[in-house]
This record gives C-alpha cells, structure tokens and sequence, in this order.
C-alpha cells in the first residue's frame, strides 16, 4: 500500500509534507481508564488525552501487552500516538520509522528514509533516543479497557 504523504515510502499516513507535530483528535481519558481496546486499529496505538501526564500514546503489541508512554519522537518530535506497532513490538514513528521498546522506552532503531537513513546520522540519533527514553507508565487491560495501574 503506498501512502500518499511519505516522502520515503516506509511511514504511516501524514496529511502533509512536515512530521505531524500536532496532536490528531486524542481520546479523552475518563479517570484512570484510558481507552477501550476495540478502539485501536490496526495501527495498534491511540492517542489518549490525561489529566495527569498530558498525551500519551496508548496500545497493545502484537502479543496483547497494553502500554503507556510519553507521545514525542526523539528525533523530530512527530507524535507517537500517530504512529503504529510494528510486527516486533516496537512502536514506529510515523515521520521515519524510529521504533521504540513500549516497556523501556528506549529507541531500537533510529530514523529510515533517504536523508535519516544515512548511518551514521541514524546511529546518532539512536544513541540519544536510548538516553533520552521515553516515559513509559504502568498500565493494565481490565474491563475491556487500558487503565494506568
């Protein structure tokens, strides 16, 4: 399926040529309960609106772990939450491709495509999104739903 706003043919759908930087419609969380787990698609991963910590990107992995974590790429600061969970896990970027563990927060891969692509730019940016973690929270499915634990 080629994606009309990817510039590199590997990313999820933007609706232009800049990394989404804006939030995209977040679901509002009630409390602690996050989302309902039949409103993920099959990107995996929502954008969840808190009262306590902001946006979150919220999902589960292709093995059922729900998970929580801060919704801002290392990299360009496209939000996560527009992103999608990839065949290993990882939550992928939708500007790149950086993907990252949704347990430890820490970026596996850097940034895909003809200019981020280039070793050891990617390396570099790796290095630092290993650093600079992503904040992960304790999250559980009851009821349905992904609450924070």
């Amino acid at each position: 399926m080629k994606l009309r706003c990817d510039p590199h043919g590997k990313g999820v759908d933007t609706p232009g040529p800049l990394p989404p930087v804006t939030h995209d419609h977040p679901i509002r969380a009630v409390g602690r309960r996050l989302v309902e787990v039949d409103r993920l698609d099959a990107r995996g991963v929502v954008e969840v609106d808190t009262a306590g910590h902001g946006v979150l990107a919220v999902g589960v992995t292709p093995d059922g772990a729900p998970f929580a974590v801060s919704n801002l790429c290392r990299h360009q600061f496209a939000k996560l939450g527009r992103g999608r969970v990839n065949a290993d896990g990882c939550l992928e970027c939708p500007w790149h491709r950086a993907d990252y563990d949704v347990h430890t927060g820490a970026m596996r891969s850097g940034p895909k495509g003809r200019v981020f692509g280039f070793l050891p730019y990617s390396a570099a940016i790796t290095v630092f999104g290993r650093i600079a973690t992503l904040r992960t929270f304790p999250v559980e499915v009851r009821d349905g739903a992904i609450w924070l634990s």
